[in-house]
C-alpha cells in the first residue's frame, strides 16, 4: 500500500508532467524552460529537476512504461513468438500497449494525441529524442525476446508504426484512416517479421 508521501510525490510528478504537456503543445518544445513548467506546476525549478532529469524526459515521460510492458508481454509469452504477442500491441491501439482500443478513441483524446504529434514533429530535439529512445529498446527488447535480430527488427517495426501514426495525426487524417494506414503499412512488416523468426 502507498504511503501517503508517495501518493503526494506521484501527484506532483503527474501536475508537472500535465502543465509541461499542455505547456508543449500550447507553444510549442523548445519555446518552454523549466521556469515555465515550475511556475505553471507551483514548484521550484529544482523540484522539476528533482524529478525529471531533463525537459526531454518530461515530454517523454511514458515512454518507460511503455518499454516495461513490451518487454514484460514478450517475456511472459509462453510458447507464443514474440511476434505473434508484439502484433496486438501494435496494431490493436492507437497508443503503443495503450489501454484503449482504437474503437474507444473519442474526438477529445484524438485532438490531444494530434496536438501532442504536432509538437513532437515540429521539434528538432524531440524527433531526435524519440529515434534515441527507439533505438534504446534494443537491448531490453533482444533480452526480452532471446534473440538481437528480431529485436533489431521489431524496433524497425515500431518505428514504422510510429512514423505511420504520426504522420496520419499530423495530416489531420480521422482515426479510422490511420488505423486502415497501420493496418496496411505495419500488419505487413509484422507478417515478415514473423516468417524471419
Amino acid at each position: 500500500m502507498e504511503s501517503l508521501r508517495e501518493r503526494k510525490r506521484a501527484a506532483t510528478r503527474q501536475r508537472i508532467s500535465d502543465q509541461a504537456t499542455r505547456l508543449f503543445e500550447r507553444h510549442g518544445f523548445e519555446a518552454v524552460t523549466l521556469a515555465d513548467i515550475a511556475a505553471a506546476s507551483d514548484v521550484s525549478v529544482k523540484t522539476v529537476m528533482n524529478y525529471f532529469g531533463a525537459k526531454e524526459d518530461l515530454f517523454f515521460d511514458a515512454e518507460p512504461a511503455v518499454l516495461d510492458h513490451l518487454v514484460a508481454t514478450i517475456a511472459g509469452r509462453g510458447e507464443r513468438s514474440a511476434t505473434a504477442v508484439l502484433r496486438p500491441l501494435v496494431l490493436d491501439s492507437p497508443l503503443l500497449a495503450g489501454p484503449w482500443p482504437w474503437r474507444a478513441v473519442d474526438a477529445e483524446l484524438w485532438a490531444a494525441l494530434r496536438a501532442f504529434a504536432e509538437c513532437e514533429r515540429r521539434s528538432p530535439t524531440l524527433t531526435a529524442r524519440r529515434a534515441a529512445i527507439l533505438q534504446s529498446w534494443l537491448a531490453p527488447l533482444a533480452a526480452a525476446a532471446g534473440s538481437t535480430p528480431w529485436a533489431a527488427l521489431a524496433v524497425g517495426v515500431l518505428t514504422l508504426r510510429h512514423a505511420v501514426v504520426q504522420d496520419g495525426l499530423v495530416a489531420g487524417l480521422t482515426l479510422a484512416t490511420v488505423r486502415r494506414h497501420v493496418k496496411a503499412d505495419v500488419a505487413p512488416a509484422l507478417d515478415a517479421l514473423e516468417r524471419a523468426f
